[in-house]
């Protein structure tokens, strides 16, 4: 998850190097690739490391694959991975390639890092013109309804890695949490076993409630077409975990040249 402006911890390459391993392969990967593989062209905002584009380029993908991320250092790995895949150094507020795209992904709760609902809008506009018509956009955010950062916790969140040299690391989020309206914050801990070096970042997430979500998509001319509460597909509640939207220009809305 990048974002919108790259951490001063994604600039670090030995940091990068311990995404991967604290973010393999999961569930959400397999629903965007699905998504990737129905689609001729992908765009990606906010792409991390690249894995979920570079497997879709293995596995038989052969039409246009385009990630964004405004970490050098994240895109220094995704190149490494997958130098078929073209990867941009760009924000999703700002992003302008000129082109359109069956299908565009923001992913890993990267969206949740537009924090007010001007930069929601600015992504949205930009989404809204590097889609094709009747493109696809799917993005996902955490439901704000179960409050999950109530167990945003050392104990909870504790977590043991091997980095790709074998190193060992530990990682967790250091309390306390600060929630203020629809912003969580909190700071998270990665350390070596070995060395004793240890990252520290500190993040703001926010949570938007899905009507308000809806009605912010609906100023951008884009209709959701379904909801998710889950990886499996299952139906938005308000115990889900997650709130995925698939999304498509709105039949006869003049897209936004913002």
């Amino acid at each position: 998850m990048s974002g919108l402006h790259a951490d001063e911890a994604y600039t670090d390459a030995a940091f990068v190097r311990l995404y991967d391993a604290e973010n393999p392969w999961h569930p959400m990967d397999d629903f965007y690739q699905r998504l990737d593989r129905a689609a001729a062209s992908v765009l990606d905002v906010g792409c991390g490391t690249g894995t979920r584009l570079a497997s879709t380029r293995e596995t038989g993908h052969r039409g246009r694959l385009v990630g964004v991320d405004p970490a050098e250092a994240m895109l220094a790995v995704a190149r490494a991975k997958a130098p078929a895949v073209e990867w941009v150094h760009a924000d999703a507020q700002s992003l302008d390639l000129g082109e359109r795209f069956e299908l565009v992904t923001m992913t890993g709760h990267a969206f949740q890092l537009l924090l007010d609902d001007d930069a929601v809008r600015a992504a949205l506009a930009a989404f809204r013109r590097h889609l094709a018509p009747g493109g696809l956009l799917a993005f996902e955010t955490r439901n704000p309804a179960p409050r999950p950062w109530a167990t945003w916790v050392r104990d909870e969140t504790l977590l043991q890695v091997s980095g790709t040299d074998g190193e060992p690391y530990e990682s967790w989020v250091e309390g306390p949490v600060a929630h203020d309206g629809d912003l969580v914050t909190f700071t998270a801990v990665v350390r070596s076993l070995r060395s004793g070096r240890e990252w520290t970042t500190s993040s703001t997430l926010r949570f938007v409630d899905p009507s308000h979500l809806e009605a912010l998509l609906g100023e951008a001319g884009l209709v959701v077409g379904s909801w998710f509460g889950d990886w499996d597909s299952s139906p938005l509640t308000a115990a889900s975990p997650e709130v995925i939207v698939l999304a498509r220009p709105s039949v006869g809305a003049r897209r936004s040249a913002s």
